[in-house]
């Protein structure tokens, strides 16, 4: 999210920006409680029915301690995505206002409050197939043999389309809005066999057709397309003859 999103115009106070200003609080208050719940009530079991003391003891809560850090981030991670996922928390193309009384900057914003979080912590451990798994849950559609490296990361997941056997690198940013007087989205669609290189930014709008290759630190303008089985390299991309 743009820094220029953080001056959100408020065009004065009504029942319906209040509402979902609080709405913005306690959804995601709700579903991070929710999320750490599970976690507390193990622990307070599990170490009440330790029937061992001294140093086998320790080593014990040493290992439920790792254990539950493991299902606090499984568990924070994947409810606040069900919560994305069961409300339906996503936004279409368009041009919004950069106010809480815009229905679709408003589901913006609550979609960042919920997804971002999550979003690092399922990066704290490096289990690719878990991210992958959170991804498609908040509205990701990759196809078959299609992989992230695990540290990129993707603005708005539901936006984005990638094709089958397609790889996208490491720190690779995929955007799918920009905001200056009001907040634009456009859907990124990235084709089948395509390869994204390390460290490069797809900005929102952009195309990028079957068998094409984006070589590393390259930089994809807003509604470029790249033709099909192209290399592109560079800031802006422009295709090239290797």
């Amino acid at each position: 999210m743009d820094n220029k999103e953080f001056s959100v115009q408020t065009g004065g106070f009504s029942p319906r920006s209040i509402g979902r200003g609080a709405l913005l609080f306690f959804l995601p208050v709700s579903a991070y409680v929710l999320g750490l719940l599970p976690v507390i009530f193990l622990y307070v079991f599990v170490t009440r029915s330790i029937p061992f003391s001294g140093i086998l003891y320790y080593v014990l809560l040493a290992v439920l301690l790792v254990f539950c850090f493991l299902l606090f981030i499984i568990f924070e991670t994947f409810i606040p995505g069900f919560f994305i996922r069961i409300f339906r928390i996503r936004v279409e193309e368009g041009a919004y206002d950069l106010s809480l009384k815009d229905k679709g900057f408003f589901r913006h914003l609550l979609f960042f409050t919920l997804y971002r979080p999550s979003l690092t912590l399922v990066g704290i451990v490096p289990l690719v197939p878990l991210r992958l798994l959170f991804l498609k849950l908040v509205g990701l559609q990759i196809g078959k043999g299609s992989m992230v490296a695990g540290t990129e990361l993707i603005d708005e997941p539901f936006a984005v389309t990638i094709g089958d056997h397609t790889l996208i690198g490491g720190y690779v940013m995929i955007y799918t809005h920009l905001s200056h007087k009001k907040m634009i989205n456009k859907k990124v669609r990235i084709g089948n066999n395509c390869f994204i290189g390390n460290k490069s930014v797809i900005f929102p709008g952009v195309t990028i057709q079957d068998d094409v290759v984006v070589q590393p630190g390259s930089v994809v303008p807003e509604g470029q397309v790249l033709e099909k089985g192209g290399t592109y390299q560079g800031n802006p991309a422009i295709k090239v003859t290797l």
